[in-house]
């Protein structure tokens, strides 16, 4: 079983060191699109996609090894969050640009074999051409994708995945795996487990 999760954001934003450019594509609290500022390796282009019912607002956002190593946790190798109010930002693989990949065509975040108590992960539609899959074992809802950023920086897509700490499920995301499809990448990223307490 698959649920689609309704999306109302999606935003792109164009910055450059000599003018810029500002595009927004959508609606919603999450889409942002701000004024040019000076970047100093040229133009960075951004693609949002976040789910409207996952807001991040009072959330702390923290990249892997800052949430590791924690007594709590039941491994130091464990991402560990507190429900409800921290979200990790893990990388995905980078993806070579092509004319067409790097634009949103009906975006979508889904779950994967969602049943009430668990799912199998998500998988993330950024256009006809590219999407990702997002696999966790023994997942039990305990974080939520919340946003997907992707940026193109010299003719690679770049992304990130934000997953927010669910504020009513405790237990562990077993290695949150994600990977490209539609696309060849260029990098491979190792699983992360996350602990939410």
């Amino acid at each position: 079983m698959q649920s689609t999760i309704p999306l109302l954001t999606a935003a792109v934003l164009c910055v450059s060191s000599v003018g810029g450019c500002s595009t927004y594509l959508g609606s919603g609290a999450d889409a942002t699109a701000s004024p040019a500022e000076s970047v100093d390796s040229g133009s960075v282009a951004a693609l949002v996609i976040a789910d409207p019912t996952a807001s991040l607002d009072g959330y702390g956002r923290f990249v892997p090894d800052e949430k590791r190593n924690n007594p709590s946790a039941g491994d130091p190798s464990y991402v560990y969050l507190h429900a409800g109010t921290e979200a990790v930002v893990i990388a995905g693989p980078d993806v070579a640009s092509a004319t067409g990949l790097f634009t949103l065509v009906n975006p979508s975040i889904d779950l994967i074999g969602a049943t009430e108590f668990s799912a199998d992960g998500y998988t993330v539609t950024v256009n006809g051409q590219l999407g990702y899959r997002v696999a966790i074992d023994d997942f039990e809802y305990e974080v939520t994708l919340a946003r997907i950023e992707l940026s193109e920086v010299s003719q690679v897509i770049q992304s990130r995945f934000v997953f927010s700490a669910n504020p009513t499920a405790s237990g562990v995301a077993h290695d949150i795996a994600i990977t490209a499809s539609g696309a060849p990448s260029l990098s491979a990223t190792a699983p992360v487990t996350v602990e939410v307490r």
